[in-house]
């Protein structure tokens, strides 16, 4: 049996639907303890369950479900200096603690295997899941660029120097925590919300699109340095954030504006805030077909360089569609 994302959602703290939960907590208990296949969804209301159980439940670690959610909580708590010279916090029931240092020292140390686990799970160059593939391509490429930063190459944070390190761990402890969240964001999505069209031209969101947005232009306070990326506000939400943009597309399309316009680069306003979308046409291997070519989103960002956005206004014109939607016509 698998739950519904809507069944695993507390409704009320009547008597009636802590029992609701509870029932629907001990199935998943005893899938948990026969390792048994469980939804993202379902390890995340049982590992949370776990945490707040004053029932004789057991810990994190006695369910290999919760690995990841073990590993989201405490990240959360840490990831704005991995170093240990900080104060940390954590959420305790309805509360929030002080982590003492013996506490911290565990778990900063727990966070440093898991960064050297991944690192040996991102060199890997030919994973079979596409997630897992695009994800650990995109921290390869992270980590080539902050080995070439000038700092790196003129010997101030030199490879193997404690900044260099911290700043190593950082991006690929980034790197798995959008992993476990993009889990459930597919988990969520439909088919039907993954391609979009626009000038009856389908654009498909895939693995890549997902991470490559997630991890370059959602993650400003998680940087440990300069990317030159610019980072989203909050009209978009990353987690329906494919659903968003095809209804986006849709009544762009609908407008016929960009009718006959090529749509590699496709430029909107949304409540006064210019952002832009970027295709390409790309091969992938089909069973049963071989190679196939198809376009892909490979990525949506707001316009904040003034130089981007002085060059979008100077070679297009922007046409009212909505009240809160303008698209820019190329002249």
């Amino acid at each position: 049996m698998v739950f519904q994302i809507d069944e695993l959602r507390l409704k009320n703290d009547s008597e009636a639907e802590q029992i609701r939960t509870r029932n629907i907590f001990e199935v998943l208990k005893a899938k948990a303890i026969k390792q048994e296949t469980l939804t993202e969804h379902e390890k995340e209301f049982f590992c949370m369950t776990v945490k707040n159980s004053h029932l004789n439940d057991g810990v994190w670690e006695d369910y290999s479900c919760c690995e990841n959610y073990k590993f989201k909580s405490i990240y959360l708590a840490y990831f704005h200096n991995l170093t240990g010279a900080s104060a940390y916090h954590k959420v305790k029931g309805v509360g929030v603690y002080k982590v003492d240092t013996k506490e911290a020292q565990t778990d900063l140390q727990y966070l440093y295997d898991k960064s050297d686990e991944w690192k040996l799970i991102i060199q890997k160059t030919n994973h079979s899941d596409q997630l897992l593939q695009q994800i650990s391509a995109e921290t390869r490429y992270e980590l080539k660029n902050l080995s070439n930063l000038p700092e790196i190459l003129n010997g101030d944070w030199r490879k193997g120097s404690f900044v260099y390190i911290f700043k190593e761990r950082a991006i690929l402890l980034h790197s798995k925590y959008i992993y476990c969240i993009a889990l459930e964001i597919f988990e969520t999505l439909k088919a039907a919300d993954l391609i979009l069209e626009l000038n009856s031209i389908q654009i498909e969101f895939n693995e890549y699109s997902l991470f490559h947005i997630l991890n370059r232009h959602y993650a400003q306070i998680t940087k440990q340095y300069d990317t030159g990326k610019t980072f989203h506000n909050e009209d978009f939400k990353p987690r329906i954030l494919s659903v968003q943009l095809k209804e986006i597309l849709h009544d762009i399309d609908s407008s016929k504006v960009l009718q006959g316009q090529a749509i590699d680069k496709i430029g909107f306003q949304k409540n006064g805030i210019d952002y832009l979308i970027w295709t390409s046409e790309k091969i992938k291997s089909v069973k049963g077909q071989g190679n196939v070519s198809f376009r892909r989103l490979d990525t949506f960002y707001h316009v904040s360089d003034e130089a981007e956005k002085n060059k979008i206004i100077a070679t297009c014109d922007l046409k009212k569609i909505t009240d809160t939607l303008s698209v820019y016509l190329p002249k």
